[in-house]
């Protein structure tokens, strides 16, 4: 019986796609082979690597590399973790309502923080190849055009644009405009890939790195709630696309921002930690599907 084909979704997370490293080696080392990937930003760019290399240890010791280079620090996420105030005096509660206020005048005058030149240096520097093509196993990548508000699909041709639209964090990283789209993140029609290969596996993993633990919010002013909204929306998104998936590997992230880097270690970890806890339903799916039965089923259409 031949083996069955398996697909891998990586879904988007920032710096929690560390843990996406860190079961890619768990998967490598249990001899389970990946023949395709869909990625959403960050898994966009941790897939791109892999099925460039094949090489999970080398995925793991180019991040590495990537977190002291000059192309990271240019990306300025440390700037961008909240940090608490020395106290709660009046002048300080008094320089926060300033600098929100600014912060809300850029914003309708801008439409990003960051230039999209900057992302693209970072993953340039991450992804050993430039095309699709030069790929060892084939990857689908997933945008978004807010002008249609439509995933846009990715497969050829320029590697390193795809994956730097996949990861353009709306309102940060500056959009792509070309052809009448406005290109962002995928994670904003499509933050767990699974849906895009479903057809095209046998059995599909899907690697779910949304942060967890979400608190009750303390504050409950306009941006509060519309964050809240939208991280609503988005969470619901990944419970409907998990649903397209044979097996979903869920990392513990906590309620990390996709902007702290400084915990990769952490984020690795929980990912070979959740992988080695699905090893044994992975192995049970592949010698279901290779047996004599499922493919009976599957040739009398019984079986999807």
């Amino acid at each position: 019986m031949p083996r069955p084909k398996i697909g891998l979704a990586l879904g988007g997370g920032g710096a929690r796609g560390a843990a996406h490293i860190g079961a890619l080696q768990v998967l490598q080392k249990n001899n389970i082979p990946i023949h395709q990937i869909a990625g959403t930003s960050a898994g966009s760019v941790i897939g791109a690597m892999y099925a460039a290399t094949l090489d999970p240890d080398w995925v793991e010791n180019r991040f590495r590399e990537f977190l002291k280079s000059e192309p990271f620090k240019a990306l300025g996420t440390d700037h961008l973790l909240s940090k608490p105030a020395s106290s709660n005096s009046a002048f300080n509660q008094f320089a926060k309502k300033l600098k929100d206020q600014v912060i809300l005048a850029m914003s309708l005058h801008r439409n990003s923080i960051m230039k999209k030149s900057r992302l693209k240096e970072a993953f340039d520097f991450l992804i050993p190849v430039k095309t699709f093509e030069e790929l060892q196993i084939p990857l689908k990548i997933i945008a978004t055009d807010l002008n249609t508000c439509r995933r846009v699909v990715y497969d050829s041709g320029d590697l390193i644009e795809a994956a730097t639209r996949s990861g353009t964090i709306p309102g940060y990283v500056e959009p792509t405009e070309i052809d009448g789209q406005l290109i962002v993140d995928g994670g904003v029609s499509m933050p767990l890939p699974t849906s895009i290969i479903r057809d095209e596996v046998d059995i599909l993993i899907g690697i779910d790195i949304r942060r967890r633990g979400v608190k009750p919010l303390v504050e409950t002013n306009i941006y509060e709630i519309m964050m809240r909204s939208d991280m609503s929306t988005y969470q619901n998104l990944i419970n409907h696309y998990s649903k397209e998936a044979d097996l979903l590997i869920s990392p513990d992230v906590k309620d990390y921002l996709w902007s702290e880097f400084g915990h990769f270690d952490y984020f690795f970890n929980e990912g070979i930690r959740a992988a080695e806890n699905s090893i044994m339903t992975i192995r049970r799916q592949i010698d279901n599907r290779k047996s004599l039965i499922f493919r009976l089923k599957q040739w009398f259409g019984l079986q999807n």
